[in-house]
């Protein structure tokens, strides 16, 4: 018989974890014990996210108009692995927060190769579970500021931004550029290359292709006024 590991319930706004065994704790001692078993053939998708902005930066409580706020660049591509929590998917168990970490087979020899790991939050069954295992190595980016003015008699500013992308892969890859919209909460994007999907009131998304051993240029207009 399998040896019992941990059950889960829901109880009041929380998820109890039992473990349906008794286990030996030593006296000063440390023990780690499962809370699920490995999760195999769960079906992903990989997403590269450009996020220009370096952590230095953050909103403020007025206009930022400051040409140079925000301007300096981070170059580093980040890679998401994403799947649904769902049982379809071979997990869809309620998930507490913590430590997750991510393995891939390899062809050649059927072992399996650890590739990240990740804190995720606490996450329900059937959410979507997006876990950062690092900076791609082939794929750059670079972001700067091309245009900037501001009217504060008027109580309004615009500026142009652009993002070059570079692909050094032997195959296309799709970029998801993150934009914040920092220096104002109202905003109108007024010309853009590319489109974007509006992620919530101050952040958009383009969705950029870049073509193999390629590069990509990202282009947009935003207008604050307040």
């Amino acid at each position: 018989d399998r040896v019992a590991g941990f059950e889960e319930k829901a109880f009041f706004e929380y998820h109890l974890y039992t473990l349906g065994r008794p286990t030996t704790l030593p006296d000063n001692s440390t023990k780690q014990i499962e809370l699920f078993p490995v999760a195999r053939r769960v079906p992903c998708e990989k997403t590269l996210v450009y996020y220009g902005l370096t952590p230095s930066y953050g909103f403020l409580p007025h206009p930022a108009t400051d040409r140079n706020y925000g301007t300096q660049s981070n170059r580093k591509v980040d890679v998401y692995l994403g799947f649904k929590n769902a049982k379809a998917n071979n997990v869809g168990m309620p998930l507490p927060a913590g430590r997750i970490r991510v393995n891939k087979q390899d062809m050649a020899d059927g072992t399996l190769e650890f590739i990240g790991e990740d804190v995720i939050d606490h996450t329900p069954q059937d959410e979507k579970v997006l876990i950062k295992l690092g900076s791609a190595f082939d794929v750059v980016g670079e972001r700067r500021q091309l245009h900037f003015t501001v009217d504060t008699s008027r109580k309004n500013m615009t500026e142009e931004v652009e993002v070059k992308l570079r692909n050094h892969k032997k195959e296309p890859v799709t970029v998801i550029v993150k934009e914040n919209l920092y220096r104002w909460t109202n905003w109108q994007i007024t010309a853009k290359s590319h489109d974007f999907e509006k992620q919530d009131a101050r952040t958009v998304h383009f969705p950029v292709k870049i073509a193999a051993g390629g590069e990509t240029v990202l282009r947009y207009t935003v207008h604050y006024s307040w």
